[in-house]
């Protein structure tokens, strides 16, 4: 390997985990405006439990990137749940003025508030296309590293 596409890889590498950090740090901002559009979360759970991080983005073409945060927010975007607020028991009396004799809910119906799954396929969607332009870029790099200094002559 030349000393040319050694310097290649090790950009390469640096711009891929620069790349990656970047699209964790925005989709966070992202996803936390997203919760408090659509007014997710009064006790800030959801807001606060958002975690990114590169798990690795060297040696090879791959990028992994882990995004956490907790469980709950996957019923809020589902739509499920037991429709009450938090601490109401089946011995309060909250319980029995919200539910029929069979349990069924009589009011606080939950509806799914899409915060994950749109604003999810809107940044897998804006990663790959900045992963893309980020590998034509670096094979066009290394294609020009690749030609020859001096002009070439071809007699006919």
């Amino acid at each position: 390997m030349t000393t040319a596409s050694v310097d290649l890889q090790q950009t390469f590498a640096a711009n891929q985990r620069q790349l990656g950090q970047e699209w964790l740090r925005i989709s966070i901002e992202r996803f936390r405006a997203n919760l408090t559009k659509l007014k997710i979360g009064s006790s800030q759970e959801l807001y606060q439990s958002f975690v990114g991080s590169l798990v690795s983005a060297a040696g090879s073409d791959e990028l992994k990137l882990r995004l956490a945060y907790a469980i709950q927010g996957m019923y809020v975007d589902m739509g499920v749940g037991r429709g009450m607020g938090k601490g109401v028991t089946k011995e309060d009396a909250d319980y029995r003025q919200l539910r029929n004799s069979r349990g069924k809910l009589l009011r606080h119906q939950r509806k799914a508030k899409r915060w994950y799954s749109r604003q999810m396929s809107r940044e897998v969607k804006a990663l790959s296309e900045l992963y893309s332009d980020l590998t034509g870029n670096t094979m066009l790099a290394s294609i020009g590293a690749g030609l020859p200094q001096a002009p070439v002559e071809i007699d006919l």
